[in-house]
C-alpha cells in the first residue's frame, strides 16, 4: 500500500505546532493516522509511580490466588505499558485500551 508522505510529514508538523509535542511523537500519529489506527499520547513518565504501585497491588493479589483472568489482562497490559517508549516530554503513543488502564490504575493507585 502506498502513503502520501508529503500529507504524512505535514499532519506531523501541524500535531507538532498544535500539541507542542515532539517530532518523532507526531510522526508516529500522523502514520497511525494514515494507516487508519486510533492511538492515544498518555504522560507515562509523570505517571509512572503510580502506575507501577497498582501493578505492585494487582501482582499481590494474584499472588494471593485470585485466578481471575481480567486482573491478569490488566496486569500484562500496564506492565506492557510502562515498557513503551517515551519522548523526551515523557508521552508515549498507546492505544486506547492502554491509556484507559493507565488512567484507571492511576485513580485507584491509593
Amino acid at each position: 500500500m502506498k502513503y502520501n508522505l508529503k500529507q504524512i510529514m505535514s499532519r506531523a508538523w501541524a500535531l507538532r505546532r498544535e500539541r507542542s509535542l515532539t517530532l518523532c511523537t507526531a510522526l508516529k500519529i500522523a502514520w497511525a493516522e494514515a494507516k487508519g489506527e486510533k492511538v492515544y499520547t498518555f504522560n507515562l513518565e509523570a505517571e509512572r509511580a503510580a502506575i507501577s504501585s497498582y501493578l505492585a497491588k494487582l501482582a499481590k493479589q494474584i499472588r494471593a490466588g485470585l485466578d481471575d483472568i481480567h486482573a491478569l489482562h490488566k496486569f500484562d497490559c500496564l506492565r506492557a505499558a510502562l515498557l513503551k517508549g517515551v519522548d523526551a516530554l515523557g508521552i508515549a503513543v498507546m492505544d486506547g485500551k492502554s491509556v484507559g488502564l493507565c488512567k484507571y490504575a492511576i485513580r485507584n493507585a491509593a
